[in-house]
């Protein structure tokens, strides 16, 4: 028998997986298992652990997929931040002058941030100091962070100094297998 307390807990995850499913894309709703090791980053990060998750491979590997079950996994096991996914194509758009400030800092503040294909767009020196912008501090407050790409260099994608910093307590994930959008 729970306490109300717990009960209250209890809906309170289902609301925010309810919430979570919703603003999942109809491509990624698909059943499916984590990679072990990307199952493993999630524990820790629920567990309290900082770090982040490089998630690399090939296209239609599964990675895309991979960002939304970690954070249903994270917001099932009760973890209570702000969960945001930016496709790549997304955050380019944030990051051209104008830059979109307001959208760089809700970003940057957020509990869990997912930038997916992140070598997918061109980055610059200008797009590189505004990802720096947005990675450094997540790295200062220890904020979980994904990144998916098709490559595995992280200092081509996003600059010396911000992959120095995201570096540090990384898991890297490479994931092989066939494109499974072909095979659907």
């Amino acid at each position: 028998m729970s306490t109300p307390y717990e009960q209250w807990l209890a809906e309170q995850v289902q609301d925010r997986l309810a919430k979570l499913r919703a603003k999942r894309p109809a491509a990624y709703r698909v059943a499916g298992e984590l990679h072990p090791d990307v199952a493993a980053w999630a524990d820790r990060i629920t567990a309290g652990e900082y770090g982040t998750l490089v998630m690399v491979g090939n296209t239609g590997v599964g990675k895309s997929w991979s960002i939304w079950a970690v954070a249903e996994k994270l917001v099932a096991a009760g973890y209570r931040g702000r969960i945001e996914v930016v496709p790549a194509r997304q955050l380019q758009r944030y990051v051209t002058p104008p830059v979109d400030q307001p959208a760089l800092d809700r970003l940057a503040a957020a509990g869990f941030l997912a930038i997916d294909d992140i070598g997918s767009v061109r980055i610059g020196d200008w797009d590189s100091d505004r990802m720096a912008a947005l990675l450094d501090p997540r790295w200062e407050e220890h904020r979980p962070t994904v990144l998916t790409s098709n490559q595995l260099d992280l200092l081509a994608l996003i600059g010396e100094r911000t992959a120095s910093r995201m570096s540090h307590r990384v898991t890297i994930v490479q994931m092989a297998g066939a494109d499974r959008r072909r095979a659907a």
